[in-house]
């Protein structure tokens, strides 16, 4: 499978056009994992884009429950968008094979090339707000609950 169809397998671009998803796989790089290898540390700063093609990856940040992310997925969205801590730390369940965008590499392939730019980090953008969405509903429905009780 070449690069462009695998990044189209990534929830995070499966409205992106062609033409951008292969400037995208132009700096896209694999990358693997072992079982139990720590991909991110959450006191790291933010490196690059994860896209997984396949494996698992158990995300924590202190205090909070740990979520799962799987192939298809994407993790590191903010460190296209504003760099700083990752503020999380990811670890390998499985073999894990990725595709990492280093936001720097990406920045200088989208260079006057604005409208691949736009609907780039517009689909970064849509997918961080369906996580807000879900992380909002998921705070709506805890407050009801406790309010029921």
């Amino acid at each position: 499978m070449d690069a462009v169809r695998a990044l189209k397998q990534i929830f995070l671009f499966k409205d992106v056009s062609e033409p951008v998803l292969k400037l995208v796989a132009e700096v896209a790089e694999v990358v693997s994992f072992g079982p139990g290898e720590t991909i991110a540390d959450e006191s790291e700063t933010a490196k690059a884009l994860l896209l997984i093609r396949t494996g698992t990856v158990r995300v924590s940040s202190e205090g909070k429950p740990p979520v799962t992310f799987g192939t298809g997925e994407a993790i590191g969205q903010m460190a296209l968008l504003a760099g700083g801590h990752v503020g999380m730390t990811a670890v390998a369940l499985e073999h894990v094979e990725a595709f990492e965008i280093r936001p720097e590499r990406l920045a200088e392939k989208l260079a006057g090339n604005y409208e691949a730019g736009f609907e780039l980090y517009r689909a970064v953008a849509r997918s961080l707000a369906g996580r807000m969405r879900r992380v909002v509903d998921d705070m709506v429905l805890a407050s009801e609950r406790v309010a029921h009780h």
